[in-house]
């Protein structure tokens, strides 16, 4: 996967990856013990920058692989502070729009006191603004990419144009689906991805099969394969995650690690895999990368580890 298919050659200065998607302000909230409904509870409350693709952007790019994001937000303080810190953890944010029709992207996330996520709340209304026209307004840098990842929170016509743009060039589509919901969109067009990466929940949506064990996950990994996607992964939380490719399948166990924020951990995943990919790295070896990059991110209280590197990834390599 590393080498660029013919007609694909990069200007110079045009990024290796570009995902497209949210960016967003992340509120995460994490009750301590005991609950009662209907008033106020005690917890912790953090605030930081995120959004799927956003998260996967930063990611890449501390992992050095020159990346950029094109999303949108709204051009007030809130918007702002978010294309500054993409742009600082070394991102190209040349190319993000910004539209106040509604306020920037957010995501609040309530979980318990053991890291179980209860409920999240996803407002990404101002994607609309990224159409199909947008997609064509980008195509150059869209075509001369050796990959593109979007997240599921786009438009289901902004993807079609998308894939049309990749298809010609030959250039490979990873697709991270986000939540149930925008899997379930996304089910029509699922053998388009060269990549997809679901939890057990968002695969669910994809194939419709029950998810709960490890050969369930494997045998809808296998459906996502036969339904023409080239890499399927899905994740099992505490369980690890399975893949499959037309040539195999297998399972990777999580690393035990004492969880400090959950959010972005699956971001971390896809990243990684996105980043072994591009390196010729094989699956099975580029999965356990993205195992590593999940558990570092579990272990840290940002959205995105900020000291990500490669080596950390395989000091903690699963064998």
């Amino acid at each position: 996967m590393a080498a660029t298919a013919p007609g694909n050659e990069r200007p110079a200065g045009v990024p290796e990856v570009v995902v497209i998607g949210a960016a967003c302000l992340d509120v995460k909230a994490r009750l301590r013990g005991d609950t009662l409904a209907g008033t106020s509870n005690s917890g912790d409350v953090r605030i930081s920058v995120g959004g799927c693709a956003r998260n996967i952007a930063e990611n890449l790019a501390r992992l050095g692989t020159p990346t950029m994001l094109l999303s949108v937000v709204c051009g007030d303080d809130f918007g702002r502070t978010i294309v500054a810190q993409t742009a600082a953890a070394g991102v190209n944010t040349s190319f993000m729009l910004f539209d106040c029709t509604q306020h920037s992207a957010a995501y609040i996330a309530l979980y318990g006191a053991h890291d179980q996520l209860l409920v999240g709340v996803d407002d990404t209304g101002l994607l609309a603004t990224l159409t199909p026209e947008v997609m064509l307004a980008h195509a150059h840098l869209i075509a001369a990419a050796r990959m593109v990842v979007v997240d599921a929170n786009l438009p289901v016509a902004s993807v079609e144009a998308l894939l049309t743009i990749c298809q010609e060039r030959r250039v490979p589509v990873a697709l991270d689906t986000v939540a149930y919901a925008p899997a379930l969109r996304y089910r029509p067009l699922i053998g388009a991805f060269t990549l997809v990466v679901p939890n057990a929940v968002e695969a669910h949506a994809l194939t419709g099969l029950p998810i709960s064990s490890v050969a369930q996950g494997i045998a809808a990994a296998k459906l996502l394969i036969a339904e023409g996607v080239g890499i399927a992964i899905v994740t099992m939380s505490e369980a690890g995650l399975v893949y499959a490719t037309a040539e195999s399948s297998g399972y990777v166990p999580a690393i035990a690690v004492e969880v400090v924020d959950p959010t972005g951990a699956g971001d971390a995943l896809t990243a990684a895999v996105v980043y072994a990919l591009l390196n010729d790295i094989p699956v099975d070896e580029a999965v356990r990368l993205g195992v590593s990059a999940a558990t570092l991110t579990l272990d840290s209280a940002e959205t995105v580890r900020q000291d990500l590197t490669l080596e950390s990834l395989y000091a903690q390599l699963v064998i």
